[in-house]
Order: structure tokens, then C-alpha cells, then sequence
């Protein structure tokens, strides 16, 4: 009986070993996962990057304020600073100032350094704005610029500032602004003006030139009709309106008269005024 029971127990425990060559079972209890990747060998912890491409100038222009109080324009100078930028700020106006002038401030940027403006300047503008010109006034081959401070039925007047390349800086010419609708001719070097008195077509006529660096006026046609002390009463005692002319050239430095003559009834000052609109003609002989 001993060995009966000996044999049932050892019978009972071989129940569980597999059979010789048989392959375990693969099905666990938990599902499996895959490992995790290991990451990349990461690069350096800071990237070098590309710099950021500098603003264009018409880039900078589209980001200035243009409105009521602010104005902004580009220069293209032609010298070793290129285009600047030019801004224009109005400042508060005085009430008590009959004419109306208001402080216009002025600053010149470069482009490539907006750190602070390489120039400033203040001036005056009575009841216009928004109106400014580039242009070669003084005829060096750079580029100038000219804001305009009044305007009327048809005078119309502006500040000049000239670029010196050598400073590199905008320098004003006060004689300009004297200069009603100044009209700048390369081939003459002369910028000549006109600003009418009246719809009769009379008014005062310049002329100017450089000479030395400055603008200087070489020549002065002023015209007239129906001011009071030129009133003469016919025999008929209606009153006429005398037309005149006076004539005045640059002479030893100074403005002189070189041509005045009072128009009769029935003539005018037109065909007269033409001829010396031509800086040749110096009357007859």
C-alpha cells in the first residue's frame, strides 16, 4: 500500500511539466508594450540663427504716422547715406496769432540705424500741409526736399532745405521761401517764380540763380493795374485804370531799376512783360 501511494504522488505532480519538446505557452496575462525609443542624440542646446533681414526703407515709410499732425516722406539723397527717411510733426499753435502759424518740427532718420534721427529742425506752416517735393534745387546732382507753408488762390510758398554731402546734412535756404510757385530749370540753373495780385493777370515775376553758394534774385518784374495813386479821370470823368511796369536787375550785389514805364488808356503791360521774361533782353537800344 506504501508503494500504491508513492506512485499516486508522483503521478499527481508530472500532471503540470509539459511534454518533452512541447513549447510553452505565450499568452501572457498583462498585453504587451513595446519599449520605448530612446530619442535622437540631441543637437546643442542653443541653435544658431539666421539674423533677421533689415527693414527696407519704403517699409520703414509704411510704418511712420500720416495724419493730421504727422506727416512722412522718403529722400533719396544720392550720396554715401542714400534714401533717409523724413518725418514731420505739427506742433500746438498759439491762439492769439492772427495768422495762424503753427511749429512744424522736422526730422531726418537713416534707414539703417533707427536708433535716433542724424538730424532735426524746426520751422513754421500757416494753413497747409501734407505737401512737400523732392527735388535737385540747387542743381549738384542730390537730391533736396521742400515743404510747402502757405497757399492761396495762386501764390503758393514753400521751405528748401539743400542736402550738403560733405556734412551730411540738410542745410535751409531762407530766400527760397520768398519764391512764390518756384519753377527749378537744370539747363538754365535759373528758379523763377510768379505771384499774381489779381485776376488781371498782374503780379510780381523772379528770377534766381546761385552765385557762390547762395541763391540770390537777378531779376524782379512787378506789374500792376487800378492801384489808387495810378487813377486818372478823362475829360469824360470815368475813371481809368493805368497798367505799369517796373523792371529790376542785380546789379554790383543789390536790386536796381532798370525799366519803369506807365501804360496809357487802351494798353497793357503783357507784350512788355514778356520781353523780359527772357534774362537776354536788357531793353531796347
Amino acid at each position: 500500500m506504501l508503494a500504491a501511494a508513492l506512485a499516486l504522488l508522483l503521478a499527481g505532480c508530472g500532471a503540470g511539466e509539459p511534454e518533452a519538446g512541447a513549447s510553452p505557452s505565450l499568452e501572457p496575462s498583462q498585453p504587451v508594450t513595446a519599449a520605448p525609443r530612446l530619442p535622437e542624440t540631441p543637437g546643442p542646446l542653443t541653435e544658431e540663427l539666421e539674423p533677421s533681414p533689415a527693414l527696407t526703407p519704403e517699409e520703414i515709410l509704411a510704418r511712420q504716422p500720416v495724419d493730421d499732425t504727422h506727416d512722412a516722406f522718403l529722400v533719396d539723397t544720392g550720396g554715401k547715406l542714400g534714401t533717409l527717411l523724413v518725418t514731420v510733426e505739427l506742433g500746438e499753435r498759439e491762439q492769439d496769432l492772427e495768422l495762424r502759424e503753427t511749429p512744424l518740427y522736422i526730422a531726418i532718420w537713416n534707414p539703417a540705424d533707427m536708433s535716433e534721427a542724424i538730424q532735426e529742425m524746426e520751422s513754421t506752416i500757416f494753413n497747409v500741409f501734407h505737401r512737400y517735393a523732392e527735388l535737385d534745387a540747387n542743381f549738384d546732382g542730390y537730391m533736396d526736399f521742400s515743404y510747402m507753408y502757405a497757399m492761396g488762390n495762386q501764390p503758393c510758398y514753400s521751405h528748401l532745405w539743400i542736402w550738403d554731402e560733405d556734412a551730411e546734412q540738410f542745410v535751409e535756404v531762407p530766400e527760397y521761401a520768398e519764391i512764390s510757385m518756384p519753377c527749378c530749370d537744370p539747363e538754365t540753373g535759373i528758379i523763377d517764380g510768379f505771384a499774381r495780385n489779381s485776376g488781371a493777370g498782374d503780379g510780381v515775376t523772379t528770377f534766381h540763380r546761385w552765385e557762390g553758394g547762395e541763391l540770390v534774385c537777378v531779376r524782379r518784374i512787378k506789374t500792376w493795374w487800378w492801384e489808387p495813386e495810378d487813377k486818372i479821370l478823362t475829360e469824360e470823368e470815368l475813371t481809368v485804370f493805368l497798367y505799369g511796369i517796373k523792371v529790376e536787375d542785380r546789379i554790383n550785389g543789390e536790386l536796381t531799376q532798370v525799366y519803369y514805364k506807365e501804360f496809357p488808356p487802351g494798353e497793357d503791360f503783357f507784350d512788355e512783360r514778356a520781353k523780359w521774361e527772357n534774362l537776354d533782353y536788357h531793353g531796347e537800344d
